[in-house]
Order: structure tokens, then sequence, then C-alpha cells
């Protein structure tokens, strides 16, 4: 008796298909919401009265804007993490079979 049976492995296999797009559009959505980041930092620190870099830097990584883009980043790594451990675990499952299966069939074959 295998640890993955063969409706097991299917399944995976069809996870993998059926997310494929969802985890390009995860890796996307967190892509840009790093430069967002970047992209309302800067737009913050130019907002600024302060006349030193060093205090347009700290007035920008204080205010809400940034939070918000901080926060959004965070998220969009979260789930992108989330989805690519549910995609490896998939992948894992299918090579834990193909190895049982091979071993099973050297096995039938001795």
């Amino acid at each position: 008796m295998s640890f993955v049976s063969d409706e097991e492995a299917s399944s995976a296999l069809e996870f993998l298909l059926k997310n494929a797009k969802a985890l390009g559009e995860l890796k996307r959505r967190q892509i840009l919401t790093e430069s967002m980041t970047k992209r309302t930092r800067a737009i913050e620190m130019a907002r600024s009265d302060a006349k030193t870099v060093a205090e347009k830097e700290r007035d920008a990584l204080a205010s809400e804007a940034y939070l918000e883009a901080i926060t959004a980043e965070a998220e969009a790594a979260g789930a992108y993490e989330e989805a690519r451990a549910l995609k490896d675990a998939a992948g894992a499952r299918i090579e834990v079979w193909r190895s049982l299966t091979s071993t099973a069939r050297q096995l039938r074959a001795a």
C-alpha cells in the first residue's frame, strides 16, 4: 500500500493545472505592490516640507499612505507564499507517488 494513492496524485496534478493562472496573478500582484510601496515612499518624500533627505524619508515612512502601501505589500506577499506552498506540496505529493509507483513496479518485476 502506498502513502499517496493514484487519486491523490491525480488530484494534486489537477490542482496544479487549475491554479497556475491564479498563482501567476498573485505573483503579479506581489510585484505590483512592491513597486507601489516604493512609489508611495517617493511621493510622500516629495510632499514633505522637511529640509533634509533624512527628514523627508522619516516623514514618508511615518505617513498613512506608506503604512497602507506596506500593508498591501505584506498581504500580497503572504497570499503568494501561501499559494506557492500549496503548489510545492502538490508537486511533492506527485513526486512521492511517482517514486512509490516506480518502486512497486520494480518489486513486481523482480
